[in-house]
């Protein structure tokens, strides 16, 4: 599980600095399908730039246009990139908030209960008085929702270097009951849950397989 845990961190920094187009299908938001080549997206990008062949010139088409890109690498590996908004809660008040724009996610999972993932990558840059470093560690937060929700609410993070999950029980079991509102028996199943590092995704999916609210 720890594979599919670091799945978006492993595609997004993988193609870093290498962009290269790869087999997609483009699911437009007005129906329509472009079948092609794409690069892939990273969370903020306005732009997708897709090719209907190796020959053919490169376009540029507005995020806002894609609902969806289904992926196919080279050995037949699929990766979907979905736009949604996100919900978070603000850390001094704990007030929820969504996102003023959709955001692009790797769908990790996607039955009845959806988790989506973003990458971060870890940067070092000086701080405001020029006297040091501030470090921030690459990560993937995950967020989760309802399958049919245009938004998913931020739910845990794991770092790069091990793939452990930060400050879960807690987070999760709040933003459990803003993405989970009218599932009572769901909120009532994770707010019961021992979360153990390492293991969060895997205790996720196994309620979520066993509790089905529509």
């Amino acid at each position: 599980m720890k594979r599919i845990m670091l799945l978006v961190i492993t595609l997004l920094f993988a193609t870093a600095g290498h962009a290269k187009f790869i087999k997609a299908v483009l699911f437009m938001e007005d129906g329509s399908t472009k079948k092609g080549l794409a690069e892939m997206v990273e969370s903020d990008d306005s732009k997708v730039y897709f090719k209907n062949d190796e020959e053919a010139k490169k376009e540029k088409i507005e995020s806002v246009n894609v609902k969806k890109i289904e992926y196919e690498d080279g050995e037949s590996k699929k990766y979907i990139a979905e736009r949604l908004y996100t919900t978070t809660a603000n850390l001094l008040t704990g007030k929820f908030s969504r996102s003023k724009k959709k955001h692009w996610f790797y769908i990790v999972y996607d039955k009845n209960v959806k988790i989506g993932g973003i990458a971060s990558e870890g940067v070092s840059r000086p701080n405001a008085g020029g006297t040091g470093n501030v470090v921030t560690i690459a990560n993937t937060a995950y967020f989760f929702g309802k399958k049919n929700s245009e938004e998913l609410v931020f739910g845990y993070a794991t770092t790069a270097s091990n793939g452990f999950a930060i400050g879960t029980d807690s987070l999760i079991r709040k933003m459990s009951r803003e993405a989970f509102s009218d599932c009572p028996k769901l909120i009532d199943a994770i707010s019961k849950e021992d979360f153990k590092s390492g293991s969060v995704m895997d205790q996720l999916k196994t309620i979520f397989e066993k509790i089905n609210c529509k």
